[in-house]
């Protein structure tokens, strides 16, 4: 095995047994494509008969350019809402995606993203989050998964590393439609005995993927939460403007 799938597997299998910050969260690929700027719009929403848990927010706002064919970079600019507050401002993020290989290079493609999230709520702690991406092309069918883990920094950090998991399967219809589904999961803190599965954040749904013209991207799905913990279901939206440099 190539030793770039050698250090994927590698890293897959410490983030498996280390784990998120939204249990909805951009499902990222691999691929990175050198002196293209993206413009991003990213939203969530959930939806709840609880009114302790019904509409909740997520809105983030990016620019990010690939400096070559490995790596990435993208800064944003996130907002939330609370199911009892209005919409504020979150954090503010940098972002570096690394491709291990070139598509379809290895029998998997593979790559990491780095973070730094600066938390703008006073007396919250900043965090550092790594996510492993994986991605596998089976004829018309493209499958992607994400394994994150997410450590707090800081004087206000309050201790072990969260972890996430998100997989996407999408069906390459043509570029304007492709269908698909989603799954994402956040395990909460590594190391609590008392989170299980019905205090973890699940969710799965339907998902679609293509172009509303031939440089703006979309994504679009609707997720039922399938624990205690999780909201009834959640709506996610992003929309992507590509152009070059």
């Amino acid at each position: 095995m190539p030793k770039l799938n050698k250090l994927a597997l590698l890293i897959s299998t410490t983030l498996l047994f280390a784990q998120p910050l939204y249990a909805v969260d951009k499902i990222y690929s691999p691929t990175v494509d050198k002196g293209e700027i993206e413009l991003e719009y990213f939203a969530t929403r959930d939806f709840d008969s609880d009114r302790s848990k019904d509409n909740a927010q997520v809105h983030e706002t990016s620019i990010g350019y690939g400096v070559n064919d490995y790596w990435k970079t993208e800064f944003y600019a996130n907002f939330a809402k609370q199911p009892d507050q209005s919409l504020k401002t979150d954090s503010f993020e940098w972002e570096n995606i690394f491709a291990f290989s070139q598509p379809g290079q290895y029998w998997l493609d593979s790559g990491m993203s780095i973070a730094y999230v600066h938390n703008a709520t006073a007396r919250s702690a900043d965090a550092v989050e790594a996510k492993l991406l994986l991605q596998k092309q089976i004829g018309q069918w493209i499958n992607i998964a994400n394994i994150g883990l997410e450590e707090e920094i800081g004087r206000f950090a309050t201790g072990r590393p969260e972890r996430s998991f998100a997989w996407e399967t999408r069906y390459n219809l043509n570029k304007y439609f492709n269908p698909g589904f989603e799954f994402h999961s956040d395990f909460g803190r590594s190391g609590d005995d008392s989170n299980g599965f019905s205090e973890q954040v699940h969710f799965i749904g339907p998902a679609a993927y293509g172009r509303i013209l031939d440089n703006l991207k979309y994504e679009a799905a609707y997720l039922v939460g399938v624990s205690n913990a999780a909201p009834q279901s959640e709506a996610k939206l992003l929309l992507e403007y590509e152009f070059r440099f």
